[in-house]
């Protein structure tokens, strides 16, 4: 009965400092340390009192009762000598209390005893980083590195985030570089730090890059056998739109590597898509020096050819005869009909030879051995001077052709995308609406995004008003632009601004006829539609992008830096959600000199 009793008494007693334990770690939870200290008192006479000592010691620290946070810890490191973490904790409390020769003494201890006891490095360092001392947890690695138990060990990551932490960036790209260099298998690991380091969070950070790509530059220049820190050097560049300085160190790096050209190429590919053609075209005549056994010249052509096409100051004629000789150096068969087809696209829609286009693109339908894909991308031309021609039927049906047998591909996906132009050119605007919902969710972003653009422009200007006259006579327009029947275009919409003058299609109708002035080299013109949008208009879709053209214009063809600034300056003050907001941060803070 005794043996019972006993048993039935330490059972509850158990239970009930099982709940005082729970009910003490609520309160530490909520921030009521004083209720939480008069449990933990009474729970840490006993002699496990240890399972509670960090949230007791917490709360007694983050109440202010710093001498009794001492008598604890010092109570729990003599219990347990083995573990430096109290240490720390008994550190942070003499500090705390201004006890200078204590502290200094504790972490005397503390490093002397991390000698012996390296497998708690990493833990000890960590409790040091919890209470903000960094150069402490720094002082750790460096001693053990610097000890001969642990001179093969390296703790460079550890040290680079500790480096971020005490605002010594450079001596942080250091360790993460050394460390690289060390272990080239962990580039990915790497790059990854960097890469965060080079986002802060979103805000654009000159100091940042250039603290790399100086660690970076270092480290290259000592490369002999290896390449990895120059093909990181191409891609810190890449990443921040120094196009020029990655082009020189890829033909660099191919030249000492005697390579067949395919970091150009690569670099070429988004060259082209920041309309960078000057370098572009740098990388393709490079290419093409290295003669017809690289694996990349008949592109290499294709794509020179092309960019020298799109450059605002192209000499046509000039074009038109490198095409001609190229192709006959490279011949008319199926590697070649990307040549032939650009070449009939640029004899259609720069050189205005419709009869010669459709020449060059029905000879190339008819070569033998051509894929079914660039069939279609011939079809899709064809289709293209068929409606530049005004023969809409016959470019329906091949644009149906190549819909058909690319239904769920990007391929399909243009074709269809341009039968929908059809159909709003014609004024059907309830069947292209209904074709542009489906391209919406096209996997191609190009696609997706023509399709949203167009669908918005009808849904905007159709759906706010009875009647459909202004949108039908808006998109026979847009037909006449797309032929560069430009002066038609204008009288065409100028007849909309004159009959149906408050519609909300006028913003479309001066952005538009800012494009065309545009084509037709007519600056001034092109800044009054801008202006007019901008001064009448701020309301409407198009405000931001009449901001960054009118920003940009003057930038790079009137030379007007003040009106440029103030434009861009616009962007960022008013258009807080803008696509250009990143783009026009960058040209404001380079024309102020922020750079410099």
């Amino acid at each position: 009965m005794r043996l019972t009793f006993v048993f039935l008494f330490c059972v509850s007693f158990a239970f009930s400092q099982t709940n005082d334990s729970q009910l003490a770690y609520q309160y530490y939870q909520a921030a009521e340390y004083e209720k939480a200290i008069e449990i933990y008192e009474n729970l840490s006479k006993g002699s496990n009192f240890s399972q509670y000592y960090t949230p007791y010691f917490q709360c007694l620290v983050l109440s202010d009762n710093l001498p009794k946070s001492k008598k604890l810890v010092q109570r729990m490191i003599r219990k347990n000598s083995y573990s430096l973490t109290m240490h720390v904790d008994l550190y942070m409390v003499c500090v705390k209390l201004e006890e200078e020769k204590n502290a200094q003494k504790t972490i005397n201890k503390i490093y002397s005893e991390l000698e012996k006891k390296q497998n708690q490095l990493v833990t000890v360092a960590n409790t040091f980083v919890k209470y903000g001392f960094y150069q402490e947890a720094l002082n750790c690695y460096q001693r053990i590195e610097q000890s001969k138990k642990g001179s093969n060990l390296n703790y460079n990551i550890q040290k680079a985030q500790l480096y971020q932490y005490l605002n010594k960036d450079a001596l942080m790209v250091e360790e993460y570089l050394s460390y690289l260099q060390n272990n080239p298998s962990q580039k990915i690991t790497i790059v990854n730090y960097l890469q965060r380091y080079l986002d802060n969070n979103g805000m654009d950070n000159t100091s940042n890059y250039n603290f790399v790509k100086n660690g970076l530059l270092k480290y290259s220049q000592k490369e002999k056998e290896t390449h990895l820190f120059s093909e990181l050097l191409i891609w810190i560049f890449m990443n921040h739109n120094e196009f020029n300085l990655a082009y020189l160190q890829a033909k660099a790096l191919d030249i000492r590597l005697n390579e067949d050209g395919e970091r150009l190429y690569d670099l070429s590919e988004t060259f082209l898509d920041n309309d960078y053609f000057d370098l572009a075209i740098k990388c393709y005549k490079y290419i093409i020096s290295k003669g017809n056994d690289s694996y990349y010249v008949i592109d290499a052509h294709i794509n020179m050819l092309f960019a020298l096409g799109k450059k605002e100051d192209a000499d046509l004629n000039e074009i038109d005869e490198l095409y001609q000789k190229t192709i006959e150096e490279l011949g008319q068969n199926y590697s070649t009909i990307l040549l032939l087809n650009n070449y009939a696209h640029f004899k259609a829609f720069s050189l205005n030879d419709l009869q010669s286009a459709q020449e060059i693109l029905e000879r190339s339908m008819n070569l033998s051995n051509i894929s079914k894909s660039d069939l279609a991308e011939c079809k899709l031309v064809y289709a293209d001077v068929m409606l530049l021609s005004g023969n809409v039927w016959t470019s329906l049906l091949y644009y149906s052709q190549v819909e058909k047998d690319f239904k769920e591909s990007p391929l399909g996906h243009e074709a269809k995308l341009r039968r929908s132009k059809i159909s709003y050119y014609q004024g059907d605007f309830e069947w292209a609406q209904s074709q542009l919902d489906v391209l919406k969710s096209s996997t191609s972003k190009l696609i997706s995004n023509d399709a949203m653009d167009l669908s918005l422009l009808i849904t905007d200007n159709l759906n706010l008003d009875t009647s459909a006259v202004p949108m039908e006579i808006y998109a026979r327009a847009d037909l006449l632009f797309y032929q560069n029947r430009f002066e038609e275009s204008i009288t065409t919409l100028d007849s909309i601004l004159t009959i149906y003058s408050g519609h909300t299609l006028v913003d479309e109708i001066y952005f538009r006829k800012f494009e065309i002035y545009t084509e037709l080299k007519q600056t001034e013109k092109s800044v009054e539609m801008l202006e007019t949008i901008v001064n009448h208009y701020s309301f409407d879709i198009f405000y931001d992008d009449a901001l960054f053209n009118l920003a940009n214009i003057y930038e790079t063809e009137l030379e007007n830096i003040e009106k440029s600034s103030h434009y861009y300056e616009k962007i960022l003050l008013e258009c807080s959600g803008s696509i250009y907001i990143s783009e026009s941060r960058k040209k404001y803070r380079k024309i102020r000199g922020d750079d410099l």
